[in-house]
């Protein structure tokens, strides 16, 4: 294509002929339809031009001529070539023009040169008359009218007249109003408020409609009556919650019903704001609707929320309701799940700021907790009783859990250790006020993290990461290195409120009026919109009408409580856990105690257990009766059981005979009288606890008349041991440990004197001068030392020395870890731990309830073992009088026929109970069974009979 000269050859993007108007503009309708025939189908002619049906009419040769002479490029719809064909077939008639598309062509204008300037043309301009324009006539613009093919969209009228004009007279219409009048009230109703049209009945405690026809204008009476309902409930719900605040409010309520009453009441205030701010545009029912459901929505949840919580009679039942509404509202939507939980954030609250103060996490407000009153919460304050040295009960006030208000979400152990950390802070408080821990400052020094609940795992993972400085920053007041920081410090003073200045006296009339319409100015400006006091306000103005997207990977709400509270309780427990074991091993010589305890009460002092044989049994030391004209003679005095025709021993001859056994039988005194520093150990001869010996004082008339048979088993039951744990040590060495070391000390006493006894025995079967006796009474005192011996060495080394050493062995453990600091040991756990070494020690010593059938029969061996030395000692004293035999009633062989039955029926039940033991194969520590598992009662079998002797007929 050859470029023209007068182009611009530089222009490359240039268009040709861009100027010249389109020819379409030029052309007539019927032109266009021409080319394209599809858009001159006429719907009210007769069917003709491209699509005729055969059956309608015949075609006609000038329309066909028409339709086949039109470019095939231009047709929609083509001829199939057999019509065409057809139509060739036919006579063409003469073609004719009409007069119209003649004066069109005519009239069409010659095509312009390309060198006519069409600005220069005017050929083409529309000559249009004046008009007369005003700024009225733009605010009435002139639309062309169109007749609606519906009714809703012929407006609210038509629709009115259509309802109206019903025949079926069972259909009621109602009475109309205007739209913006009953979208008010509508309004009011939802906002919990009475209008004209409708009002608060108290009986029905409902609001009513006051026109129950009445509707509105477009709106059939159905519809009407469902809005209605919609705004209905609305309004409800608001006059119901704002009943349970204030009802709430005017009650003694407990802090959590306060709770919950304040935090339904910012619902309420919160919802009622944001539904009038953004219903001041709504100009239509559906607009209403759509800004009224989601409240509805909202305000019958927590309506049925706050009737399942409300009947709950106490703050920790409130709480486990509301737990269980925030877990089933788990999986409803996302404003609705956020919103329970901080509502149970907010209620909460009062419940866990007393958990830390409790736990010394927080200062205590008001009246602090102590055992003078009544307890608080899950912490009750009751008397604890117990028997004392000489069989009177005693009261003492202390901290008992409440199982009962701990609320459900809370784990048991979790309430344990809440409940042990309170307890120990308190001690600390007690017995040492001037431990870092027991100071308020530190607490505020220390700043730890508050208890809260937790949703998220980024929440969570905050949390330990302060808990974790929380727990340096005690450390390093434990160290005294724990300072204020520079911003504390060097925090400035508050400043001193400034003087109000004077704006009426003293001040000219112009400056009060000035000050009096600035005032008026300030009145007249809207109320400034304060930030949200809660997290709850903020999420309802900012989602209540705004989907709400949350995380789907939260934590199961079962796992929240435990998530949101363990870190921070246990690394407080540990911390009070390691200062009151580090006091108890420096400070209250935990260790001295125990040791004490171990020599006395379980006889594991051998120069005790000598000089108390000595004292009670050695029939060769002074005797410490009084008689009548018989002066008591120095040196070393003892009661001489079995050497006596009186028993039991008054309460001097107890003193006498007992004075000093004990303190000279302790360790430390023993030591500095070896030292040299006998003076000092003359002053110091109190024991620790005050441990001596008492009368007992709990012993009924039957055990009385035991103990007054100098040759029975239960002669010295009356005597015991006395011990007072020091008030740092009551929380370790607790009364019911000290009643499990009495009774051990009352069993190995007897087997004491069991020893003593046997020992004479042989000594007296043995003896040339004792003949006539014959072989049984001399295999009696053989097989009675085996069996005494056995049984002895069997309860000092398998029942006492293998539990203790393990004791020890953990006692020296938890010692090395607080050295280390390391240490997670408490109070408690060395109770629990001492508790359960007796108890394996009284296992072994076959003093648990289900022992007692076994331990009978040993007591039975031990009385006739007891009455055979009677026998032996009356007659060798008879023998040694008058020189001769005396018959007795029970004569050796019938005793040691005995000796030998009853030791029979032991063995054999305690190899049925090792066999027993044995095909179970369950350790249990309240069986006959060590720590470790070893079968005990097999090992006494084997000490007694391990040939089978006794099981031989």
């Amino acid at each position: 294509m050859m470029v023209r000269e007068e182009e611009d050859l530089a222009d490359l993007f240039a268009i040709p002929d861009f100027w010249r108007p389109c020819n379409w503009l030029d052309m007539t309708i019927r032109d266009i339809n021409k080319q394209n025939p599809l858009f001159e189908i006429d719907v009210t002619a007769q069917p003709r031009g491209l699509i005729a049906t055969f059956e309608s009419h015949e075609l006609k040769p000038l329309d066909l001529e028409l339709d086949l002479n039109i470019a095939e490029d231009d047709v929609f719809f083509k001829l199939p070539p057999i019509l065409k064909e057809l139509a060739a077939q036919q006579p063409k008639p003469a073609p004719s023009q009409p007069d119209s598309d003649i004066a069109d062509i005519d009239s069409q204008p010659p095509p312009a040169s390309e060198d006519d300037d069409i600005w220069l043309m005017h050929d083409n301009d529309l000559v249009k008359a004046p008009e007369f324009k005003t700024w009225e006539g733009f605010e009435k613009l002139e639309h062309e009218s169109f007749s609606p093919m519906f009714i809703s969209e012929a407006g609210p009228v038509v629709f009115d007249a259509l309802v109206a004009n019903k025949k079926d007279p069972s259909d009621d219409t109602g009475d109309v109003l205007d739209n913006t009048s009953y979208c008010a009230c509508l309004l009011t109703l939802a906002l919990g408020r009475s209008s004209l049209l409708f009002t608060w009945d108290q009986p029905r405690n409902s609001f009513v409609k006051t026109a129950p026809r009445l509707r509105t204008s477009g709106l059939t009476l159905d519809l009407v009556r469902a809005l209605d309902k919609l705004c209905l409930d609305c309004g409800n719900c608001i006059r119901h919650l704002q009943y349970f605040s204030e009802a709430t409010y005017a009650a003694s309520a407990t802090p959590t019903r306060i709770a919950l009453a304040g935090v339904i009441d910012r619902l309420v205030i919160t919802v009622r704001s944001e539904l009038s701010v953004r219903s001041r545009n709504v100009k239509s029912i559906l607009q209403l609707q759509s800004l009224v459901r989601p409240v509805q929505s909202i305000l019958s949840y927590f309506k049925s929320l706050v009737k399942k919580v409300a009947p709950q009679k106490s703050d920790e039942a409130m709480l486990s309701c509301l737990f269980e509404e925030v877990q089933s509202a788990e999986y409803r939507n996302g404003l609705l799940r956020t919103a329970t939980r901080e509502v149970l954030k907010i209620v909460s609250r009062p419940w866990i700021e007393f958990v830390e103060e409790w736990t010394g996490l927080r200062n205590e407000q008001g009246i602090p907790i102590t055992k003078k009153g009544p307890g608080k919460g899950f912490v009750k304050v009751a008397d604890k009783m117990w028997v004392d040295d000489q069989g009177f009960e005693l009261e003492e006030a202390d901290y008992f859990l409440d199982p009962a208000k701990v609320p459900t979400f809370l784990p048991e152990d979790m309430a344990n250790t809440i409940f042990e950390t309170g307890r120990n802070i308190r001690f600390l408080r007690e017995h040492h006020p001037d431990h870092p821990l027991s100071r308020a400052d530190t607490v505020d020094l220390a700043f730890p993290p508050k208890l809260e609940w937790q949703f998220d795992w980024d929440a969570l993972s905050k949390l330990e990461a302060r808990v974790a400085q929380y727990r340096d920053a005690v450390a390093r007041a434990l160290d005294g290195t724990l300072h204020p920081s520079i911003s504390d410090s060097s925090a400035t003073p508050p400043s001193p409120v400034a003087a109000a200045d004077l704006t009426v006296f003293g001040q000219l009339p112009s400056q009060i009026e000035g000050c009096l319409l600035a005032s008026l100015n300030k009145l007249n400006q809207p109320l400034e919109s304060s930030s949200p006091a809660d997290p709850l306000t903020s999420l309802l103005r900012s989602h209540l009408y705004s989907p709400l997207n949350s995380a789907p990977l939260d934590p199961h709400s079962s796992l929240i409580p435990f998530l949101s509270f363990n870190p921070l309780i246990q690394a407080q427990s540990t911390l009070i856990n390691q200062a009151c074991i580090t006091l108890l091993f420096t400070h209250h010589n935990l260790r001295l105690h125990v040791d004490l305890l171990h020599q006395y009460f379980l006889l594991s002092n051998g120069l005790l257990v000598s000089r108390l044989s000595h004292a009670l049994f050695d029939p060769d030391v002074s005797t410490a009766e009084r008689k009548a004209g018989v002066a008591l003679t120095g040196g070393m005095m003892g009661l001489r059981l079995g050497g006596r025709k009186t028993w039991p021993p008054a309460s001097s001859e107890l003193r006498l005979a007992l004075m000093g056994v004990l303190v000279d039988c302790y360790a430390p005194f023993q030591a500095e009288i070896r030292k040299g520093q006998k003076k000092r150990a003359e002053k110091n001869r109190l024991l620790p606890g005050d441990l001596s010996f008492a009368v007992r004082g709990d012993l009924s008339q039957e055990e009385i008349d035991r103990c007054m048979d100098a040759d029975g088993l239960e002669a010295l039951d009356f005597l015991r041991l006395t011990y007072t744990a020091p008030k740092g040590l009551g929380g370790v060495i607790v009364p019911g440990v000290l009643v499990k070391f009495d009774r051990i000390f009352r069993l190995l006493l007897r087997v004491v004197r069991m020893g003593w006894v046997v020992n004479q025995l042989f000594k007296i079967v043995g003896d040339d001068d004792g003949g006539g006796d014959g072989a049984a009474a001399l295999r009696f005192g053989i097989e009675a030392r085996h069996l005494v011996n056995q049984v002895t060495r069997y309860f000092f080394e398998t029942g006492i020395k293998a539990p203790w050493d393990r004791f020890q062995e953990w006692l020296d453990g938890v010692e090395a870890d607080l050295n280390k600091g390391e240490g997670k040991c408490s109070p408690d756990i060395v109770r629990d731990r001492l508790d359960r070494t007796l108890d394996d020690v009284m296992s072994v010593l076959l003093l648990r309830k289900r022992q007692v059938p076994i331990m009978k029969l040993l007591e039975e061996v031990f009385g006739v073992v007891l009455r055979f030395a009677r026998v032996m000692r009356i007659r060798k004293a008879e023998r040694h009088l008058r020189g001769k035999e005396t018959e007795l009633l029970d004569s050796p062989e019938d005793m040691y026929r005995v000796l030998r039955k009853k030791i029979g029926v032991l063995v054999t039940v305690l190899k049925g109970l090792s066999d027993k033991m044995v095909a179970g194969g369950v350790t249990s520590r309240k069986g006959a069974k060590g720590r470790r598992g070893e079968n005990t009662v097999e090992q006494l079998l084997v000490m007694l009979d391990m040939e089978g002797f006794y099981g031989k007929r």
